[in-house]
């Protein structure tokens, strides 16, 4: 599912956590509430927390990432007894949040409550910095990959380049999403994922309209929510998409082999971030519980992501070996976090979209 608009984050590891964990009447400690995202914390994390803290937790877990941000659009109208304290949300949503005044930034003197934020990669810190405020605390992250039959077809595929091969004419799904897309063929262009002023290289957009109007013949299918059904009926030979889909379909699927492009892709992460509203301290102690190194290496080896914690030193050998998780530090070193477009680049992606999605390119 486009995680570009909605959160997708699959695992058996907390299956076990859906809809409400109802509080004790008769329980009288300090209570936080949170609502989560199904499989993206292991069901232990929470009995850790409340027994290592004084804090009892009432976690909400969406299956649907909708669910989610209807919910925290309503939470306005929440009672205030009810209310969540914390939510996960994906970076793609976070500035959407902040324009609509749903989450409050986290202040100084509550982010001193989180001292393993200070350890993080300044990657992770900037993404969810705004003009000096930051506005939540990313906990995992993934990538956009390439999923292909290995069954089905004679070669591998290790860069955007190969989705042009003429193997894959009409045998390729792709995100249907902009940012995806139009991003992948700057990459094969040896161009950043999101370059500013497009508008002001005529060169560099000329040579885009054209591999786009290449790409688009390739295409069976544009999909951000089916991509892997059709690939895995045979409909379809490669895919592009997300790594917490694809390493849950790949468990189950030997003949799935998931890729991550040797010229770079685009980084998601998902984010802690606080409602306006009541601020609950506990809520600090949570995020940072979070990165610490056991929580950090449950969060690795149990969900479909990997830990924002520079501290992944408990993450099992067995798990580090995953190529998919654990990609090289040069392919890393290309990746990029997918940020807001300035607003003449941002009407060009959309110009061109239109016109791909229309056949008119």
């Amino acid at each position: 599912m486009d995680r570009r608009k909605f959160l997708v984050l699959g695992g058996a590891a907390i299956a076990s956590i859906g809809g409400c964990q109802w509080s004790n009447p008769f329980d009288q400690r300090d209570r936080i509430r949170i609502v989560g995202l199904l499989g993206a914390i292991p069901s232990k994390v929470i009995n850790q927390f409340e027994s290592a803290s004084q804090t009892k937790i009432e976690f909400k877990a969406e299956n649907l990432p909708a669910k989610l941000w209807q919910e925290l659009q309503n939470y306005p109208s929440i009672a205030k007894d009810k209310a969540p304290h914390l939510m996960s949300i994906g970076d793609s949503w976070l500035d959407q949040a902040i324009a609509q005044s749903l989450i409050q930034p986290i202040m100084p003197n509550l982010l001193e409550k989180i001292p393993k934020w200070q350890k993080l990669s300044p990657l992770w810190q900037q993404s969810v910095t705004r003009n000096n405020q930051v506005w939540g605390i990313p906990y995992r992250w993934g990538a956009t990959a390439i999923a292909y039959r290995s069954d089905k077809l004679k070669f591998e595929i290790t860069q955007w380049a190969d989705l042009w091969r003429p193997e894959l004419k009409l045998k390729l799904t792709l995100p249907d999403d902009a940012r995806e897309v139009i991003g992948l063929v700057l990459k094969k262009m040896g161009q950043p994922y999101q370059p500013e002023n497009l508008v002001e290289r005529p060169d560099v957009l000329a040579k885009l309209t054209q591999e786009l109007k290449s790409l688009n013949s390739q295409v069976l299918t544009y999909s951000s929510d089916n991509y892997l059904q059709s690939l895995l009926a045979d409909d379809t030979l490669a895919a592009v998409g997300w790594t917490s889909d694809m390493l849950k379909a790949q468990r189950t699927n030997p003949n799935l082999k998931v890729v991550i492009p040797q010229d770079g892709t685009a980084l998601w992460s998902d984010i802690w971030v606080m409602p306006k509203g009541e601020v609950a301290i506990a809520a600090m102690e949570w995020m940072n519980f979070c990165l610490t190194p056991e929580i950090a290496a449950q969060i690795t080896s149990l969900t479909d992501a990997v830990s924002v914690s520079s501290e992944l030193e408990k993450v099992p050998t067995s798990v580090k070996a995953d190529p998919i998780k654990f990609f090289s530090q040069d392919i890393l070193a290309k990746s990029e976090l997918i940020s807001p477009l300035s607003p003449s680049t941002l009407s060009q992606y959309k110009d061109l979209w239109t016109k791909l999605r229309s056949g008119t390119l």
